[in-house]
């Protein structure tokens, strides 16, 4: 409980001022709310007795009224409809500053879960599935917590200053009495620790299912080209009507047990108001409560119903937010794989040698390095190849050069600089990073290349098309870059996504640019005029190529060659060819490939 209510609190403290308006303005409108019964109370006994009640908050208002010239009937009347008044701007004003914390709750709980999602590094990614990340992300905090975290809260908090109050006045007309209507109460408290855990587990079942579903949902609509061209959109339909059933009873169970705490809460008290009227009533018979005290114990008794319907309220709905709460805050206690520790004072990255020094990487849970103890240096200016089999860790390893992952050993440098002496910002700003599946987003052509850098002018934008060799066929498109592309880009074909992806790399004008087999897509022809117009630019920058194209590899400055995540040969490409090496097997296999294509 108490790591829920720190992980509230740092949410909270950033609106200290609306926080302490609902923490000091609700018990003022409370007891300007329970003050409004004795009203009822008075008026009837002084119109039964003509004499003032012996209670000193009636003769305090009739002294009032006595000073402005007005008779008792009069003060108390007034005194009804001031106190009635007073009461609802405080109360109208309480419920509005719950309503806003509700929303801006609910804002920072989904921009801070996101914000803490996209520093996340793969091993997250393989953890937590894009469909559960979504729900978490809506549903967890929308329909589940934003509520709970505030008018939840305070509700309760309302609640109980409500229950308090009451019972002081209740007590201060009849104490007997007040047993009889407090007598539930203790019955109420046992039913919630039978049904706590039972809640929690229904509705952890039921956010696991609403993940479920979503998660199906998402790799359907993804890979709706692979569901038609293998017929297979029977199948999804079955898969998702089961996944729908099983989170339709899962919704079904919640609300069942759900309705039938809601109800125990309520027809409890309810009978409460029964042993009132009947116990009151004889009292009244046998002189030992007067009419008016009756009334508004009665009143006292109704308005007690609806506060501990709010108890039971937030005793159900903490344990569905409590499950919420917990896989918001599961996303969160996932460590970080990249950490945010250069120093801003070093300024934008000068180009010089990169140097991977006995570098090894690892995830925790394997017991194996992907990389294992590598020493190379990459010239300035220089072009490099990696080349291996699927597997041996290349794209790993350069993976490790926008820290996109962390060595698990070793020290990777740019001359004499530990790459970790910069910013996330600063480093990866001087890289341009074309990954093997180029990642497209749901926006303009223009929009995937800019990727929202503002400073980039329309003269380099155009260099950067023309170089990834896509000049001509924009001007084809309907309306040119402001074309969309559709969800993950769909409305365009494999080699313009790779070439949309350099694009987009080169366009920031990198130090060093990084092309991960990102021309396996284009056809011969397209891909010669692309590394012949690359090679005029590349002198200006270092480049690290994982490719198997031949034409590409006989133009480079060295080649190293991986194997299981060590390097097990390198040199330049006519050398290794001539040694008769491991790198002359490879590409003897490429060209062979080449050729049957």
């Amino acid at each position: 409980m108490l790591d829920k209510l720190k992980w509230l609190w740092q949410y909270y403290k950033k609106h200290l001022g609306v926080l302490s308006i609902l923490v000091f303005l609700t018990p003022i409108q409370v007891i300007f709310q329970v003050s409004i019964p004795r009203m009822i109370d008075f008026t009837i006994d002084y119109m039964n007795e003509k004499t003032i009640p012996d209670d000193w908050f009636a003769k305090f208002l009739t002294d009032i009224g006595a000073s402005f010239s007005l008779s008792p009937e009069m003060t108390f009347g007034i005194s009804f409809v001031a106190l009635g008044l007073i009461a609802s701007i405080l109360y109208f004003i309480v419920q509005g500053h719950r309503a806003w914390m509700n929303l801006k709750l609910e804002w920072m709980f989904r921009q801070e879960s996101f914000d803490a999602t996209t520093t996340k590094g793969p091993d997250f990614f393989n953890k937590f599935r894009t469909g559960d990340l979504v729900t978490r992300m809506t549903d967890d905090v929308a329909e589940k917590l934003s509520w709970f975290a505030c008018s939840g809260i305070f509700r309760l908090y309302e609640a109980l200053l409500m229950v308090g109050f009451t019972i002081t006045m209740m007590v201060a007309i009849d104490p007997v009495m007040t047993l009889w209507a407090a007598g539930p109460l203790p019955i109420l408290i046992i039913i919630f620790f039978i049904t706590a855990s039972l809640l929690e587990k229904r509705y952890d079942y039921l956010q696991g299912r609403i993940s479920k579903f979503n998660d199906i949902l998402e790799s359907c609509f993804s890979g709706i080209r692979v569901v038609k061209a293998y017929v297979l959109e029977k199948a999804q339909k079955e898969k998702f009507e089961k996944a729908a059933v099983k989170r339709r009873d899962a919704e079904i169970d919640a609300v069942k047990m759900h309705a039938v705490i809601d109800s125990l809460y309520m027809y409890i008290w309810q009978f409460s108001i029964l042993v009132v009227l009947v116990a009151g009533g004889y009292a009244v018979m046998n002189s030992t409560l007067s009419q008016g005290k009756l009334g508004s114990f009665i009143f006292y008794t109704v308005w007690l119903v609806f506060p501990m319907f709010d108890i039971g309220q937030f005793l159900v709905k903490s344990r569905q937010s409590a499950v919420s709460m917990n896989r918001l805050m599961e996303l969160e206690q996932m460590p970080v794989l990249v950490k945010e520790n250069g120093n801003a004072d070093s300024g934008k990255i000068q180009a010089d040698d990169l140097k991977f020094e006995n570098v090894s990487f690892k995830f925790p849970e394997l017991d194996h390095n992907i990389i294992d103890d590598v020493t190379l240096t990459v010239k300035k200016g220089s072009t490099v190849a990696f080349v291996g089999k699927v597997g041996a860790g290349k794209s790993w390893f350069v993976n490790m050069i926008p820290r996109l992952v962390e060595p698990t050993g070793g020290v990777i440098k740019i001359g004499e600089i530990d790459l970790k002496k910069y910013t996330l910002a600063d480093l990866r700003s001087s890289i341009g990073y074309v990954p093997q599946e180029p990642i497209l987003f749901s926006d303009t052509i223009e929009n995937n290349i800019l990727m929202g850098r503002t400073d980039i002018s329309k003269e380099v934008l155009a260099w950067a098309i023309e170089v990834s060799q896509l000049k001509s066929e924009i001007e084809t498109f309907p309306k040119g870059m402001q074309t969309y592309i559709g969800t993950r880009g769909m409305s365009i074909s494999g080699g313009q996504k790779q070439r949309l992806g350099l694009a987009r790399a080169l366009v920031g004008k990198p130090e060093y640019l990084i092309l991960d087999d990102c021309t396996s897509a284009l056809d011969s022809k397209t891909e010669s005029a692309l590394w012949e117009r690359l090679h005029i630019v590349l002198p200006d920058m270092t480049a690290i190529l994982i490719t198997h194209r031949p034409d590409a590899l006989e133009k480079t400055d060295m080649i190293y060659v991986f194997e299981d995540g060590k390097v097990v040969e390198n040199g330049h490409h006519r050398e290794l060819i001539s040694s008769g090496s491991r790198y002359a097997k490879i590409y003897k296999r490429y060209k062979l490939e080449e050729s049957v294509k």
